[in-house]
Formats: C-alpha cells, structure tokens, sequence
C-alpha cells in the first residue's frame, strides 16, 4: 500500500535504456526535495526493487523489452497493491493513455517534456494526485480515422508505428537500431512485420501511407 510521502520524495527509475535512466538520475539528483533510490534496467527486476526501497514514486518507460510498461504496471499494483506510477513514453495516442489509467497509473508525460513538467508531475503524482501531459490534450499525431485502422485492421503495435515514422525521415535499418537500441536484426524483422500487415512490398510505398495516414 501507499504510504504518506516525506520529504525527500524517493524515486525509483524503469528503463532499459541506461544512458536515458541514468542520466534521468543525474538530472535529478540536485532537486533538494528528491531523491533516487534505485535504478531498474529490466521489467523482471523492479518487483524486488519496489519492495527494497519502498519508493514513493515510480518512473516507468512504456517500452520495456521483457515485460512492457503496461503489463508491468498491471503486475506491480497486483502484487504489491497501489502504487503511485508515472509513465515516461514517446507515443501520445490518447488509447495508450486510457490503457495505462485504466490499469492504475497516476501519470503519463512525454520524454521530450522540460525538466520542470517532470518536476511538476513528480510532485502531483506524489501526492496522489493524476498528473496526465497536458500538452496530450490536443494531441493530433493521429486522425480518428487512422487510429482506427492501426487499432483494428492493422495490428500494429507502438513499436512497429515508431518504425515507421523513422523510416519515413529516412533512418536504414542501421541507423534505426541504433537509435532506439535494438539489434539490426530486429529492426529487420519488425520491417518484415510492418510490410506484411500493410501488404505493402517497397520503402516508397509505406512512406507514402505513412504520410497519408499522418503518422
């Protein structure tokens, strides 16, 4: 169960990617009213964690590659009651907002949000209160209508849409792997994916739906 937050509020960082996590740790460790307990670099580990340091907050990346943030957030409030989780993500698409409230977070920002809107956010969440981006509220990244295409015919998963808007502004295979720290092989199968759902067979042609679709 939660408990009454002291000061410093105490928090426990999610995130596979360490130079995110870690440099996330270093900017926030002169913020006189926080302070970082631990570091989870995998879904598998952060039970444990929680239970260790008793975090008052949690940061939690959406994209994990063991157990996603959803899942992850699911499993933590199960096992361990509420917890006051806060979803660090680069999708805005209002479904994945609605997953992560539906299942008990109390937050969802975006990585490219300030240092002050995580500070704000942090402090909301500790209190027990929702902090949701409100930059997300007029969020257009996708129309109705394509929304409901990737949703229900196409399958695609936030991986495979963040794939695609790279391979839109021109990334290979290469320079996508490294860029979101996946091997090229990967890459290459989530590619392979991408076309047989789309039935699409050249680069020119999933660029073109990607711009159509506004992805």
């Amino acid at each position: 169960m939660i408990s009454t937050v002291s000061s410093p509020i105490k928090i426990l960082i999610i995130d596979d990617h360490r130079l995110f996590n870690d440099g996330l740790g270093l900017m926030l460790a002169d913020v006189p009213d926080m302070r970082i307990v631990g570091h989870v670099y995998h879904s598998s580990e952060a039970i444990q964690q929680v239970n260790e340091y008793n975090p008052d907050v949690l940061l939690i990346d959406f994209n994990m590659p063991d157990i996603d943030g959803l899942a992850l957030t699911r499993k933590l409030i199960a096992l361990l009651g509420q917890q006051r989780i806060l979803i660090l993500s680069m999708y805005g698409e209002a479904r994945y907002i609605n997953d992560f409230r539906k299942a008990g977070a109390l937050g969802y920002m975006l990585k490219t949000s300030t240092k002050d809107e995580l500070l704000l956010a942090i402090r909301t969440v500790a209190q027990e209160q929702p902090y949701f981006d409100p930059k997300l509220a007029d969020n257009k990244q996708f129309s109705n209508h394509a929304d409901d295409i990737f949703l229900k015919k196409y399958k695609l998963s936030p991986r495979e849409v963040e794939i695609i808007r790279l391979i839109k502004d021109g990334l290979s295979s290469p320079q996508i792997a490294e860029k979101i720290n996946l091997s090229q092989h990967t890459v290459d199968t989530h590619r392979k994916n991408i076309h047989a759902k789309l039935n699409i067979s050249t680069v020119a042609d999933l660029v073109r739906f990607a711009i159509e679709m506004n992805i």
